[in-house]
């Protein structure tokens, strides 16, 4: 049942076998609700796994075994609650998932009409937790209502091309094209770019926004796929573009990182292209149950014998 943003308390999904039940009390036509439930399933796209044999071979080999562990694995999307996605992604830094969502119920229940109301009522809201992560969120929020009032703070380009915010800042955020987007949340206080690449991978359907997280990159260096890479830095993505492609259409200098062939995101962008979105989530899975930071579970790995690092413990 879905619990806050467009259709709390409205909308609920069931699964039985390989078919999905749609259940919905608000008075919407079919064909919305088919969107809107293939949009928030992940069904929105073509199995990932037909893609996998236009991935180099090593890519190839291990996102073939790790689709097979965790079979079914869909990116579900909201563009309908931003605001939603902004607060559980900016809440979920350094903490378990099971707090964020009692947080996130909280929130959601005592303030229900957006980023405006828990400014207002910003003592309510510390009194849910005294953890950083809340008042980092109170500090993010104003920051980004900030920009309809200090537009300077967006690349001179994108405001060239697409005008100034309105009122609604998620809406005009998610008009711009993804690399576009991106921009605008790396110019807010408390968003890197691991979070802005989370925020658009759950609300548009850029599955190029490839979330670098810990789990990731850990990954990636213990088997071995990409040797020698930096992790995206703020400093250098809320200033160019990752894709030399983008840079050329937006007339945005592309990264000097990404040109040099330096950076995990760009290197992971150009070999798995609309596979990347999925991929990390595939490995954060992993991450989750076997391939931790600390404590690896190598020995019941079941990608052991593909792992370089696992064969020599």
């Amino acid at each position: 049942m879905k619990v806050a943003g467009h259709l709390g308390g409205r909308l609920k999904l069931e699964q039985a076998g390989r078919q999905v039940r749609v259940v919905c009390t608000a008075n919407l036509e079919k064909d919305e609700l088919e969107r809107l439930a293939l949009l928030e399933t992940g069904l929105w796209h073509p199995p990932f796994e037909d893609g996998l044999k236009t991935l180099p071979r090593r890519f190839r080999m291990i996102c073939d075994r790790l689709s097979s562990i965790y079979p079914g694995v869909r990116i579900p999307i909201a563009p309908h609650d931003f605001k939603q996605i902004f607060i559980s992604i900016l809440l979920s830094k350094r903490v378990n998932y099971d707090i964020v969502r009692r947080w996130c119920r909280e929130i959601w229940r005592r303030f229900s009409n957006g980023f405006e109301e828990i400014l207002s009522r910003e003592p309510e809201l510390k009194k849910i937790s005294r953890s950083y992560q809340l008042s980092t969120l109170i500090e993010s929020i104003k920051d980004l209502l900030r920009l309809r009032e200090e537009p300077s703070r967006i690349h001179p380009k994108i405001l060239e091309l697409f005008g100034r915010p309105g009122k609604d800042l998620s809406e005009y955020i998610l008009s711009l094209p993804p690399e576009l987007s991106r921009l605008i949340l790396l110019s807010v206080k408390g968003i890197g770019p691991k979070t802005a690449d989370s925020i658009l991978l759950a609300t548009t359907t850029s599955l190029e926004s490839i979330p670098c997280d810990v789990h990731l990159v850990k990954f990636i260096d213990r088997m071995e796929i990409l040797k020698g890479l930096k992790r995206p830095e703020k400093g250098f993505c809320r200033r160019f573009l990752c894709k030399p492609e983008s840079a050329e259409r937006w007339g945005i200098p592309a990264c000097p990182r990404a040109i040099e062939g330096e950076c995990i995101r760009y290197e992971l962008l150009k070999h798995l292209g609309e596979l990347g979105g999925w991929f990390q989530t595939l490995v954060y899975l992993h991450g989750r149950d076997f391939c931790r930071s600390i404590k690896p579970r190598c020995r019941e790995c079941p990608l052991r014998d593909l792992c370089l690092n696992s064969r020599t413990k």
